[in-house]
């Protein structure tokens, strides 16, 4: 077993250390798994060291590389030629908040821009990135993004950037701070979709815990993604009536 893939296949000895460390789903399909022994070579980065990694959800798959993973990527070229400290909440007259400045007011980020450089013919040629804080952090934010929204979210700026400005060496490499982007459970999406906020299993054995047609009603009301579960509460509806109807009321 070799750190860095050298060829497009790996042995079951290979997968199954994988999967046991985390760094593949188990049970992915050998297909995807031949995209991503491809993309370890042609990357040079590791998935034995946990360089780069797979993450599976929905039945789609996307390969996951740490930001220093991207900066080794863009520096390894010779040509990385630096960024600029983060900017939010960018304003068209150029003005911008600091992270300072927002946490002192107790507000999270609108929007990071970052800045990278390229040498390009001799010349430092800037990239720029703007992302939305909305498009990025979880729903329901945990761990890091709870706890260092300001961070977690330049990061998943300047991984857009040195995308942008080192394409060829970064193409279709994500970092884990935008997983819940490529998941489309961040914030805007549960105000599209509201039921990304809701745990089915978390409403199911709620449900059960219900007693009355009424009260089962009322949850019903309470949040308008409960729509896309209504066949859970059909069900639960069913089995009361069914109880009553045997205990003669």
């Amino acid at each position: 077993m070799t750190d860095v893939i050298s060829k497009a296949d790996l042995t079951e000895k290979d997968l199954a250390v994988l999967a046991q460390a985390g760094v593949i789903p188990v049970g992915t399909p050998a297909a995807i798994l031949k995209v991503f022994a491809v993309t370890c070579q042609q990357h040079n980065l590791s998935p034995f060291k946990k360089e780069i990694y797979l993450v599976g959800y929905g039945g789609k798959y996307s390969t996951i590389v740490g930001i220093d993973g991207l900066r080794a990527k863009a520096d390894r070229t010779g040509q990385l030629a630096g960024r600029d400290d983060v900017k939010f909440d960018v304003m068209p007259d150029g003005s911008f908040k600091t992270a300072t400045q927002l946490a002192t007011e107790n507000k999270k980020p609108t929007t990071a821009s970052v800045t990278v450089y390229r040498m390009v013919s001799g010349l430092r040629c800037p990239f720029t990135k703007t992302v939305l804080f909305r498009e990025y952090c979880p729903a329901n934010a945990t761990n890091k993004w709870a706890s260092m929204p300001f961070n977690m979210i330049e990061k998943c700026a300047e991984a857009a950037a040195l995308r942008m400005g080192f394409a060829s060496e970064t193409a279709g490499l994500l970092v884990e701070e935008e997983s819940a982007s490529i998941q489309d459970v961040t914030i805007q999406a549960a105000e599209k979709r509201p039921s990304v906020e809701i745990d089915p299993q978390e409403l199911e054995s709620r449900l059960k815990q219900v007693l009355t047609v009424e009260v089962l009603t009322e949850i019903y009301k309470e949040h308008p993604g409960h729509a896309e579960f209504a066949a859970l509460f059909t069900e639960r509806k069913n089995e009361i009536l069914d109880d009553l109807q045997r205990a003669g009321l």
